[in-house]
């Protein structure tokens, strides 16, 4: 009987050399093909929130006229930013509860959602008016950021401005705007500053 001296089959290290050569590239594909927040994304996700501080708002009614004097402002919810300059900024929207007895003139606010910008975004700078990034004063400090909303509906007006932490100026998705209009509530998104 004749001995065969080939056999067919891959070695030990052959396999090894496949197996990592097929997880590096796995690697990479889930790297590179992880969807990336962009500004419009952003802009997006803030216009939600100040549409539910909004129905919180009008949901919860009206502030107790002891409470809207001893603290005031008649504000039922607000929304209010942290962050350093051309940091990704911290959005918190809180709700006003109002401390019982009703003969009680003080609330305090209880925190409803907590939305963090992610680190592909950086919060350039925002406006207490509606407006282009060229036509209105910018402010940069996140921690003086604040929207109320009240029991009617209408939230106080606003523009901010947001970019992307590593694409070059005029690339696509660089940059994103969201207005805050004060009449209802409604809000402006655009994929550029103007």
């Amino acid at each position: 009987m004749p001995c065969r001296t080939n056999e067919a089959g891959f070695t030990l290290t052959e396999m090894m050399v496949v197996v990592a050569i097929m997880s590096i590239l796995s690697t990479l594909a889930i790297v590179y093909l992880k969807p990336k927040t962009k500004p419009l994304d952003v802009a997006n996700r803030f216009a939600d929130l100040v549409r539910e501080g909004s129905r919180e708002a009008v949901a919860y009614g009206t502030v107790r006229s002891n409470v809207a004097t001893n603290l005031a402002s008649k504000r039922r919810t607000r929304i209010r930013g942290a962050g350093a300059v051309g940091s990704s900024p911290t959005f918190t929207l809180e709700r006003l509860v109002e401390d019982s007895p009703a003969t009680a003139n003080t609330g305090t606010w209880v925190v409803m959602q907590t939305y963090q910008v992610p680190s592909q975004v950086v919060g350039d700078s925002y406006a207490g008016t509606v407006g282009a990034y060229a036509s209105v004063t910018k402010t940069t400090t996140w921690t003086t950021f604040t929207i109320s909303c009240y029991p009617n509906g209408s939230c106080d007006a606003a523009s901010l401005f947001f970019k992307s932490a590593s694409a070059a100026s005029g690339t696509p998705d660089y940059s994103a705007r969201v207005s805050v209009l004060p009449l209802g509530t409604a809000t402006y998104i655009r994929n550029d500053w103007l």
